[in-house]
């Protein structure tokens, strides 16, 4: 273990030395010298997440699809996009560019109200020697935090109009999870970078978290026919649980998205009630022709209209544009 974390640190310094530290030099950047070394670390935790669900998981939705190969099977490209694209950091630098700035000012407005975060190792001294503990008490507070984000993406008609690009998929698969607006992203990242702060997760276990957790909720997306059982599926989110969440509304179900929330554990469902657990195999989409129409678009053209849809949902005035012949 020792060998392969001294490889994985060789190969973080060569291709920051080799890579971003001259580009930075060269444009006087030398302020982004530190976050410029975590963003290297970051494309290469992409790459290995990528290579487990090219590899790893479509093996299981290969093996065992739930939902056979038809006409709907192109839609999957535009997802692989979004992966790439968010995996490998490209979307996240563009995040992190616009937000670093606003935590930063933030950090120092908490710091003069004399705020310092509670680390869990000083509110609960007995875990302090235990990384692994520590760890998970974190994760469980990461993922309760991204549950209630989850159901504000659906409460608010603004943020809705942004998050329906994501159900908008018909064809779900271990690619969907990171088929979301730029904006979107960013309000998420902004919301839980702010809570990891003001709960005490340190930078480098907030990577760590964030890693495990988008690989499960890859995972959850995934067209496998698979349960982790009775119990199984009360202690971690799989695809059937969160499949439901990206069920086709129907008359007799029309609220149907608005269950099965929580991207790693469904005991925040189960608590607050949105837990739905049954054996039928639902169509997956929006019930919104509108809506409905992302599919078979590009990523740019994607990203266009959504922006659209958000500000005809958020600014009254471009509603009424919008409704004049």
């Amino acid at each position: 273990m020792r060998d392969l974390i001294d490889l994985w640190v060789g190969v973080q310094a060569w291709l920051f030395e080799t890579l971003v530290s001259p580009v930075l030099f060269h444009f006087g950047l030398m302020a982004w010298y530190e976050p410029g070394y975590g963003a290297v670390e970051f494309v290469m935790l992409g790459v290995v997440q990528i290579a487990v669900i090219a590899i790893g998981m479509r093996y299981f939705e290969r093996r065992w699809p739930l939902e056979k190969a038809g006409p709907d099977d192109s839609l999957v490209m535009v997802d692989r996009i979004y992966t790439v694209l968010n995996k490998l950091g490209l979307i996240p630098l563009a995040v992190f560019i616009l937000t670093y700035p606003l935590v930063q000012e933030i950090e120092l407005a908490v710091r003069s109200w004399g705020y310092m975060p509670p680390r869990l190792e000083r509110l609960l001294p007995w875990i302090g020697d235990n990384a692994l503990l520590s760890f998970l008490v974190y994760f469980v507070l990461y993922d309760f935090a991204a549950y209630w984000l989850h159901r504000g993406q659906h409460a608010f008609g603004w943020w809705w109009a942004l998050h329906s690009l994501h159900h908008s998929q018909r064809r779900v698969t271990v690619w969907t999870d990171d088929r979301n607006h730029v904006i979107d992203d960013l309000l998420i990242t902004l919301a839980l970078v702010l809570f990891s702060q003001f709960v005490g997760v340190q930078p480098g276990e907030y990577v760590t978290i964030l890693m495990v957790g988008r690989l499960i909720e890859s995972w959850s997306h995934a067209n496998v026919d698979m349960s982790f059982g009775w119990l199984g599926e009360r202690l971690l989110v799989g695809p059937r649980f969160h499949r439901l969440h990206h069920a086709l509304s129907t008359p007799a179900e029309r609220h149907i998205q608005d269950h099965n929330f929580a991207p790693v554990f469904p005991i925040w469902d189960i608590l607050f009630g949105t837990a739905i657990y049954d054996e039928k195999t639902r169509p997956t989409g929006v019930d919104d022709a509108a809506v409905d129409a992302d599919n078979g678009r590009g990523w740019l053209v994607q990203q266009a209209t959504v922006f659209g849809r958000f500000l005809r949902a958020l600014l009254p005035r471009f509603r009424r544009r919008a409704s004049v012949p």
